[in-house]
């Protein structure tokens, strides 16, 4: 975006040494070069655009949302589907699990929510690039069993029918105020 703008910072950079007081005029500047930076890169369309990668559970929701309306063939077609694999698959770790990000060691939740995404985008359970489905659904046996995911994964898990609701822990609302320090906050559980 900086190149197809035609980018070149016509403010200058403002400097406070360690024992100076900061003035209105150099935040002032600071701001406005920022301004001036983040402007440049904004599209046409008013978003900023940035590859989003990284996360292991973007699409597996994604996928679920689709198939339990009764839209994923109507949303994603053949090449939409296939890139998701490949998605997957590129960012499945040697272990046969996924992490919570891409460079991340393999976490339960992660593995199931993939894995059944794989299963609904049409892999069989041996499936996939290098049997994918098939490494994945060992890593989750061999690693105690999707029940051993987090809440949100027995969620989803719950909401596609392939475990009971008995086995998903209540989240009370109020729950999320607490700070994530907190045993009880659901991102703990």
């Amino acid at each position: 975006m900086l190149r197809e703008n035609r980018f070149k910072q016509t403010i200058p950079q403002v400097r406070v040494e360690d024992d100076k007081e900061i003035t209105y005029e150099n935040a002032d500047a600071a701001m406005r070069r920022s301004i001036n930076f983040w402007s440049a890169l904004q599209s046409p369309h008013g978003h900023w655009p940035a590859e989003n990668a990284g996360v292991m559970f973007y699409i597996p929701p994604l996928v679920f949302c689709m198939y339990i309306s009764g839209h994923l063939d109507k949303v994603f077609n053949e090449h939409h589907k296939r890139e998701m694999l490949w998605y997957m698959y590129c960012h499945q770790n040697e272990d046969g699990g996924w992490g919570l990000h891409i460079e991340g060691p393999s976490m339960m939740m992660c593995t199931v929510l993939n894995y059944l995404a794989m299963r609904i985008l049409g892999e069989g359970p041996d499936g996939g690039l290098d049997n994918a489905c098939a490494r994945a659904r060992k890593w989750i046996l061999d690693n105690g069993g999707a029940t051993g995911s987090g809440s949100w994964g027995k969620t989803w898990m719950a909401i596609l029918g392939v475990y009971e609701w008995d086995g998903c822990n209540p989240m009370p609302p109020e729950f999320w105020f607490y700070p994530t320090v907190i045993p009880l906050h659901p991102c703990n559980n």
